[in-house]
Order: structure tokens, then C-alpha cells, then sequence
């Protein structure tokens, strides 16, 4: 029956495999090899908490399995049990020390859990234990590139190619790596760049989309892991290749630390969001583990009634992340945001009564009295100054009405703008710029989204209009 299940679970027949297999543990309900058979297959039918338990049984009889605990693992890690799926894998590395499978699987449970440097860790573990193909080799340089450790990064790419020289996006992938790191390590820019068009194959010269695309993302990179002599070095050569580029025209005076600068301009927000309006939750969101939209929206419940519904205008909805948890607390829901491939990706939800593109001051201050919640989710960080914003708000929200936004933190100050063109606020500065309009009902110290290789510090702000 063993060897049934075992044929039938390598046929995908899962359902005559799980009947076969579970009758052969009531045969035998000592013997720790059926057990794990049988969770084997259910693991394969999705059957989860049976899975687990049917492994669990199997090592009860007989601890010393590491390809039992290793499978346990497996179906912890898929029911989101991180804590238990990496102490079953501690059970297998600890049996079985050389194995270069259970360090892979470690590997990958520490990136499902944005554990960067740790998953970094586990794959090289596991390639010091014989393992590692290709496909291992460029998920390791993949990680090594999002921590900054750009030569080590280009080191593992090669690898990856070198195991599989016909895969074209690691041969891509080790060309823009190296790129970053010719723009670290050569006297100009026309260096780097020119050494970058030497290694596309024959007959596959870069499209100049491609290459502003290039250097738009290598900017980005740089300034976000601190190179800013080189960031600067690459915009400024970006603006003589492609003049008039509203994005990367802030971003060098952001970087650059140029004075007065007050509030991200609207061509920037417009040009830097609709580029990537169609991938925003799956970066964002994703990649990214960008939070706010929960952490804002739970703040909010905690302050208004159960069955109370509200007039609320989602200040820069982007996409409309927020949609889903404002949309059972409206009367009303109207969606504000400079972006229009943002605003067309949030019409798709079918959970906004409007959406508007409109600068959001110009619409609060044309709106008096029209709200009685605004919502506004990583829409201060594109303003320093925050007091004619603010003030619109009041005039916008009724008496009683609540307003909630998040920001970037400083410890102390007002404003200051970052090399990413967002801007960070002290908590003081919120307060004071929110004026008496404004009481203040909640202050939470959070953070927002990985950036480089840790988590931005942000705060959320609830406040009644008074």
C-alpha cells in the first residue's frame, strides 16, 4: 500500500493517494513510515493541518528522521508558521549536517520573511554543502544586489551564468550589476556606460528607453545606499543624455541637498508614479512589505463608532490600497491623486463613489465642509511644508471630523528632504503645522516599507477638527 500511495502521489492522483495512504496507517499505526507517506500526499493535496499532523505522528514514533522533520517544515512554512517551520528545520540540520537542501529551505524562509541578510546566509550554507545551481546562484545574487553588496552580487551573477550561459535574464542581470559597479569604480560615467554597451551581445544594442531606464534605477540604488557622489555623477550625466526629465531633475536637487526645496513638484509625482502605476502593489506592497494603509486604517477605527459611515476623501489613493478598508466605513468615498495610470489602476477596485486628478491642497481648499474623514497614506512625505496643506484640511473637514496621515520621522526639527525626493518630519513639527483646527487623539512611532536593507521609520498622526 506504501508503494501504491507512493505511485499514485507521482501520478497526481492525490484523493485515491490520500485513501490509500491513510488506510496504511490504520494497518500499521506505529510505523513512523507511513505516517510520513500519508502526510506527504496530503501535503500535496493542500490538506495542510493534516499534513502537519501526520508528520507530526511519524516523528512521535521516531524522532530521528531528518527528511520527515525537513518535510515538516515544508508544510509549516506554507501554513505561514515561520517560528515552527525554521525549528523543524533546525531538527533536520541538526540530524542531517550536511545537507545542502534544508540550508536552501532556510534560505528561502528567511526571504519570505524579508530576513535579507540571514537568507543570504542560508544560501551560502547551502552551496558550501554542495548545493547550488543556477537558479540558486541568481536568487543569492539577487539578494546580494537589494543589500547593496553590489561586487559580491555581480560575483554570484556570474555564476548563475556560468551554469546556465543561455539564461538571458541572468546574462542581463549580471550586465546592469556590473554597470552599478563600473559607475562606483571608473573616472566617468562614459566609462561605465560605454562598458555596459560592450557587454549586450552582438547585434542588441541597448534601446534608449532601456538605458534611461538604466540609469533611472541606478540612481535609485546608489543615493538609496548613500553613494551620492556617484548618484550625482549619474544624474547629471542622465539630464545631458535625456534634458528635461522632471524625475530626475528633483531627485538630483534632492540629493544634492539644494536649498528651498518645500514639496515634491506635481510634474515629478505625476512622471515618477504613472511609470510604474501598473507593478505598484506588487513593489510596493510586495517587495517591499509597505504597510501603512493598515496600520492608518486601524488607527482610524480605533477613534470612530462601529456603525457610524463617513464622508472620506483618500488623499493621494494611488491605486487605492486604502480602498478596501475605508470602503465599510463610507457614506462616501472619493479618491484624490496627481498620477492618472494611479487613479485608472484604483477605478479597477470598483470601491470609489469618484475619483479625482487634481493637485490635493487645490481640492481640499475648493471643498469647505464637503468631508468628515480624510485619509491620507504616505502623501505627507512629498510635502515639507505642511501648513497650507493642513489648512486646506480643516476648511475641507467638518467640526468632529477626523483626520489621519502618516510621515517620515526626524527626530527633531521641522523638515528635511531625502535623497529619495520624500520628505522626513520631526512629530513637533506635525503638531505645530496642524495648529489649533486640529486636536490631536493618537501618535503611533511605526515604520513604513523596507528601504536599502532596513525599515523606514514613519509615525501615524489621528487628529478631530475641532
Amino acid at each position: 500500500m506504501l508503494r501504491q500511495g507512493g505511485q499514485l502521489v507521482r501520478e497526481n492522483r492525490l484523493a485515491e493517494a490520500v485513501a490509500v495512504l491513510r488506510e496504511a496507517t490504520a494497518l500499521a499505526p506505529d510505523d513512523p513510515e507511513a505516517w510520513t507517506n500519508y502526510g506527504v500526499a496530503l501535503d500535496r493535496a493542500n490538506a495542510l493541518p493534516e499534513a502537519v499532523a501526520a508528520l507530526e505522528r511519524s516523528l512521535a514514533l521516531s524522532d530521528r528522521q531528518p527528511d520527515t522533520w525537513l518535510l515538516l517544515g515544508l508544510a509549516r512554512a506554507k501554513q505561514g508558521a515561520a517560528e515552527a517551520a525554521e525549528a523543524a528545520y533546525g531538527k533536520a540540520a541538526e540530524q542531517d549536517p550536511g545537507s545542502a537542501l534544508v540550508w536552501q529551505c532556510r534560505g528561502l524562509l528567511r526571504e519570505s520573511q524579508r530576513q535579507y541578510p540571514e537568507a543570504i546566509d542560508c544560501f551560502v550554507a547551502c552551496i558550501q554543502r554542495g548545493g547550488g545551481g543556477a537558479a540558486l546562484w541568481a536568487n543569492l545574487a539577487k539578494l546580494l544586489h537589494q543589500s547593496g553588496r553590489i561586487a559580491d552580487s555581480c560575483r554570484a551573477y556570474a555564476e548563475a551564468v556560468a551554469l546556465d550561459p543561455g539564461n538571458a535574464y541572468f546574462r542581463e542581470m549580471l550586465r546592469k550589476v556590473r554597470f552599478l559597479q563600473a559607475v562606483l569604480e571608473c573616472p566617468t560615467i562614459d566609462d561605465a556606460l560605454a562598458s555596459y554597451r560592450q557587454s549586450c551581445p552582438p547585434g542588441e544594442e541597448p534601446a534608449d528607453q532601456d538605458l534611461e531606464g538604466l540609469f533611472h534605477a541606478a540612481f535609485g540604488f546608489l543615493s538609496g545606499f548613500g553613494h551620492q557622489e556617484a548618484a550625482i555623477r549619474l544624474g547629471r550625466k542622465h539630464l545631458e543624455l535625456w534634458p528635461g526629465s522632471p524625475s530626475m531633475g528633483y531627485l538630483l536637487r534632492a540629493v544634492s541637498g539644494a536649498p528651498g526645496l518645500d514639496r515634491s513638484p506635481a510634474d515629478y509625482i505625476t512622471e515618477h508614479f504613472d511609470a510604474f502605476a501598473e507593478g505598484f502593489d506588487a513593489q510596493l506592497v510586495g517587495a517591499l512589505g509597505y504597510d501603512i494603509p493598515e496600520k492608518l486604517c486601524a488607527a482610524v477605527r480605533a477613534v470612530t463608532g462601529p456603525d457610524t459611515r463617513y464622508d472620506i476623501v483618500d488623499a493621494g489613493c494611488g491605486t487605492g490600497l486604502c480602498g478596501p478598508l475605508l470602503r465599510p466605513l463610507a457614506r462616501t468615498l472619493i479618491g484624490v491623486d496627481l498620477a492618472p495610470k494611479m487613479l485608472a489602476q484604483a477605478a479597477k477596485r470598483g470601491l470609489y463613489d469618484e475619483l479625482i486628478c487634481e493637485d490635493l491642497t487645490g481640492l481640499l481648499a475648493r471643498s469647505p465642509g464637503r468631508f468628515d474623514l480624510l485619509v491620507a497614506a504616505d502623501v505627507l512625505i512629498y510635502f515639507g511644508d505642511l501648513v497650507p496643506l493642513l489648512a486646506a484640511a480643516a476648511a475641507a473637514v467638518r467640526p468632529g471630523g477626523v483626520l489621519a496621515v502618516s510621515t517620515e520621522s526626524m527626530a527633531a526639527g521641522t523638515y528635511r528632504v531625502l535623497p529619495s525626493g520624500r520628505f522626513a518630519h520631526a512629530a513637533d513639527y506635525v503638531r505645530a503645522a496642524a495648529g489649533t483646527p486640529w486636536a490631536e487623539l493618537s501618535h503611533l512611532e511605526t515604520t513604513i516599507r523596507l528601504e536599502a536593507t532596513a525599515r523606514v521609520p514613519g509615525q501615524i498622526f489621528v487628529f478631530r477638527r475641532r
